[in-house]
């Protein structure tokens, strides 16, 4: 194969592959941030960053935002799971059995500029529960501009369970907004699967909660995952983009493995290629 050749076909590969490119998830560049309702940080950091698979152990609030931002189409997907805690802190506290917020932030410039899709089970009724700024409960997409709160969709009958794990997906396409969780839910407020683990998965039903909406306020931004006094873990998370060389800002590591393999492959070429002579 002539070097001339080899170029080509290498660049017809990247070509390809710049059309759909996974970023590098490394959760432990990721930066801890405010929650994006309550505005609080709470003491109890977040585990397991060096497994990719983001954990809050207490009942604890703060955000966790990537280490890159998105300039255009793009597609957050994972799976995230709310919890029942198992520490001698919520025993004490008689709170490991929660009904709170965890959710999904993008578009992130800043806690007073985001998107946020965020779950609650319960109302935030009792002395220690908590719940979104805006008032709304179950499942609910804010697009916070300038820290006031617009609620843009809002699934209020629609409520998680305990340990089970939810598939999510938002994705940018253009001026249009696409997310999907799926999994069990309930349509009960507040009812807690570790105390009636059986009640629940017979009133739990398989559902799948599709939604899009045209809106460009933010763009560009971050994305990340958050908690309101609520145990969660996040694992599976995955952003793919169109091309990393014109979405993505620090780190571009897809693009940058294709380049530098090319570079590679390209000197391998001119040093193993034979000279023949006439």
């Amino acid at each position: 194969m002539t070097l001339t050749r080899f170029i080509s076909i290498a660049a017809l590969t990247l070509s390809f592959s710049a059309q759909s490119a996974q970023i590098l998830i490394d959760t432990t560049k990721w930066t801890e941030s405010v929650s994006p309702s309550s505005d609080r940080l709470s003491n109890e950091n977040w585990v397991q960053l060096h497994d990719n698979a983001p954990k809050k152990q207490g009942n604890s609030s703060g955000a966790l935002i990537s280490d890159f931002t998105l300039g255009g189409d793009f597609t957050f997907s994972g799976i995230f799971t709310p919890t029942y805690a198992y520490n001698a802190s919520c025993q004490a506290e008689n709170t490991c059995d929660d009904d709170d917020i965890l959710g999904l932030v993008f578009g992130w410039q800043d806690a007073n500029n985001h998107y946020r899709l965020g779950w609650s089970q319960g109302d935030g009724s009792n002395s220690s529960g908590v719940k979104d700024v805006t008032g709304k409960t179950g499942l609910f997409l804010v697009k916070e501009e300038n820290g006031r709160s617009n609620t843009i969709k809002n699934w209020d009958s629609s409520f998680w369970l305990e340990d089970v794990a939810y598939k999510f997906s938002i994705s940018r396409v253009a001026d249009s907004i696409s997310l999907s969780v799926q999994g069990l839910m309930q349509s009960i407020r507040g009812i807690q699967g570790a105390i009636v683990p059986t009640n629940v998965a017979q009133s739990g039903t398989p559902q799948t909660i599709d939604y899009s909406v045209s809106d460009s306020t933010f763009v560009s931004g971050r994305v990340g995952i958050y908690t309101e006094s609520q145990t969660a873990e996040f694992k599976s998370l995955a952003v793919n983009v169109p091309s990393t060389a014109v979405n993505v800002v620090a780190p571009a590591t897809a693009s940058l493995a294709i380049l530098g393999g090319l570079g590679l492959l390209v000197f391998r070429l001119r040093t193993t290629t034979p000279t023949i002579k006439a």
